[in-house]
């Protein structure tokens, strides 16, 4: 009995013990961990720049540091070439893999005469950034002051050769009242040693060198006696009718950068460093005057009223007469069809 009753007991204890244990863990289903959104691969395309790395390029430069660019869905390659080069390349877009060139509304007048199907989209400099300059002794007033000169010349092409001939063109005169000199690109030096009293260059860049060094300097810019259509973006007409998107987020992005240089160029300046070889930097303290000295050339009461990159249909009207009177253009080009506005935003940036 009391066999029974033992073994009775000894069974309740491990029912009741089984039944107040805790329930074992339910193993968890195997999980995969969402996958993070893939990145959208950006659109490579080429810019080709007129000139070697440097800062006259820094609203690009800053574009492609801030982002800008890549917002857009685009990554850009700087191509350095030479002007004459860039706008045969994007001409020949896609088979030459250039979009877009950096490059002068002279030289796209100039290659569509030649049937070039090119395009500017976007006008960086609203002013021709050419200058005359002598030492303080020589006068520079005005463009009667050039008349009996030597001028000295990189040579008979490109902007330095077209701003004389501008020059001349509204001061009433021909080569035959100055004495023209082709000293290849050693305008400063020619200047501050006296082979030579007035010198063509950009005006941001020998007037400043030569100031950096102590120097007085009288300016005439040529924009002041006559302005010419100046430096922007260019493509083919191609990529206009295949890919206007395309066209138009590399110009929205372009003009972020330009906005943002305009507004910061102390920050323009330290970003652009990171595209210019150390090599080619030089002194740093003249760079950051030529920038600062850029400024006043991209914007003017056309593009407060129009937005930045706008492109003026009546000075390129007035710089297409002027190079068939000097005969840079062997007859009429349609002005209409060498350039556009649609791609340019407004103050929408």
């Amino acid at each position: 009995m009391k066999l029974r009753v033992m073994l009775f007991l000894t069974l309740i204890t491990f029912i009741i013990t089984a039944c107040s244990a805790p329930a074992p863990a339910p193993t968890a289903a195997p999980t995969t961990a969402p996958a993070a959104n893939p990145q959208p691969e950006l659109r490579k395309v080429t810019l080709a720049m007129s000139y070697i790395p440097n800062i006259q390029f820094a609203p690009y430069y800053v574009a492609a540091a801030k982002g800008y660019y890549a917002a857009e869905g685009i990554e850009v390659t700087f191509d350095y070439n030479f002007e004459n080069d860039v706008l045969q390349r994007a001409a020949t877009w896609p088979a030459s893999g250039v979009a877009f060139a950096t490059t002068s509304g002279t030289s796209v007048l100039l290659a569509r005469q030649q049937g070039v199907p090119v395009k500017t989209v976007m006008t960086l400099y609203q002013r021709f950034p050419i200058a005359f300059f002598a030492k303080a002794n020589v006068p520079l007033a005005s463009v009667n002051d050039l008349r009996g000169q030597t001028i000295g010349i990189p040579g008979r092409f490109g902007e330095s050769f077209y701003a004389l001939l501008a020059a001349l063109y509204a001061g009433g005169m021909t080569e035959a009242d100055v004495t023209v000199q082709e000293i290849g690109f050693t305008q400063a030096a020619a200047v501050m040693e006296d082979k030579i009293p007035v010198a063509t260059g950009y005006a941001m860049n020998e007037p400043v060198q030569l100031r950096e060094q102590g120097m007085e300097v009288n300016v005439l810019l040529a924009a002041d006696v006559f302005n010419l259509a100046a430096n922007g973006i260019a493509v083919s007409e191609a990529l206009i009718a295949q890919e206007p998107e395309l066209v138009r987020k590399f110009v929205r992005a372009s003009l972020r950068g330009l906005a943002d240089t305009l507004s910061n160029p102390a920050e323009a300046f330290d970003l652009s460093l990171q595209f210019i070889p150390e090599a080619q930097l030089g002194n740093l303290d003249l760079q950051r005057k030529v920038l600062e000295e850029s400024l006043p050339f991209w914007q003017n009461e056309l593009t407060a009223q129009h937005g930045l990159g706008y492109t003026d249909g009546q000075l390129w009207a007035r710089t297409e007469q002027f190079m068939r009177e000097a005969g840079l253009l062997a007859g009429p080009v349609e002005v209409e069809k060498a350039y556009t506005n649609e791609f340019v935003p407004g103050k929408s940036y």
